[in-house]
């Protein structure tokens, strides 16, 4: 390596903390003032300041239903254990909310609310695909073999606390809720429809007929199936098929 490739590899390792500051003294020219340790700190703070902002902004309700003390404190803790692999900050976050769940283990609510929080922004983010429409289910010619995917922005989320109540008022400017948990935990779907992030609950049946289809099993297969074990919800998937539909939740059907 040249001596500006040593520089860079000494100043990463640094930043990411691999390497203490005296690594860095042989490439800082002397100067009045700051001694080089404390110039390398602003550096060094500013990037886990940076870290913490992209938290921040991914998780803004997380954050104000926390407050700062404790989400920074938070941040700080998954910053020094999970360096981040990626180009792009965007994706920083992506393993806070399972981080939230260990350090506020009886507190289970924060986590829920981060993952749900994640969703809508994964959601968001997710890849643009040809969305499936009503008209299109009259051209399917054989209904037997035929796989209906869901979408690339449709995430399942099993959640056991109101933690969705809690980020509508966090949303709207109120105040949350008290926490509350639920015995049996319940199914949320998050999607993006025109642009937008959606989410809703969803029923038992209707949920594992969804969960098969993300999992590419055949559209009558999943019906005999569900059908086999509950046949009074026969009528019920016709109308859950029109719902997805038209609230964009699958994507065009491969036959």
């Amino acid at each position: 390596m040249n001596a500006t490739q040593h520089l860079q590899s000494d100043f990463q390792q640094f930043i990411l903390g691999q390497q203490d500051a005296r690594s860095m003294h042989r490439h800082l020219a002397v100067t009045p003032g700051l001694g080089p340790d404390a110039r390398l700190d602003i550096y060094y703070q500013a990037y886990r300041l940076r870290l913490r902002d992209a938290l921040s902004e991914a998780y803004s309700k997380t954050h104000a239903y926390l407050g700062d003390e404790m989400f920074y404190e938070a941040c700080a803790a998954y910053i020094a254990a999970h360096p981040s692999p990626y180009r792009n900050l965007r994706w920083f976050g992506d393993k806070f909310a399972l981080h939230l769940r260990g350090h506020f283990t009886e507190h289970s609510q924060v986590a829920e609310l981060a993952q749900f929080e994640w969703a809508l922004g994964t959601a968001f983010d997710a890849e643009d695909q040809p969305i499936l429409a009503l008209s299109d289910l009259a051209t399917i010619s054989d209904w037997e073999s035929v796989t209906l995917h869901t979408s690339s922005s449709l995430q399942f989320i099993s959640m056991q606390w109101n933690s969705v109540a809690i980020w509508l008022a966090l949303n709207e400017d109120t105040t949350p809720p008290a926490p509350i948990c639920t015995q049996e935990p319940a199914t949320w779907i998050v999607w993006r429809k025109q642009l937008q992030a959606h989410f809703r609950s969803l029923g038992t049946e209707e949920a594992e007929v969804l969960r098969q289809l993300s999992r590419g099993q055949r559209f009558a297969a999943v019906c005999e199936e569900v059908t086999e074990k509950n046949p009074g919800i026969a009528n019920d998937i016709g109308a859950w098929l029109q719902t997805w539909v038209n609230d964009e939740m699958l994507k065009e059907a491969q036959e």
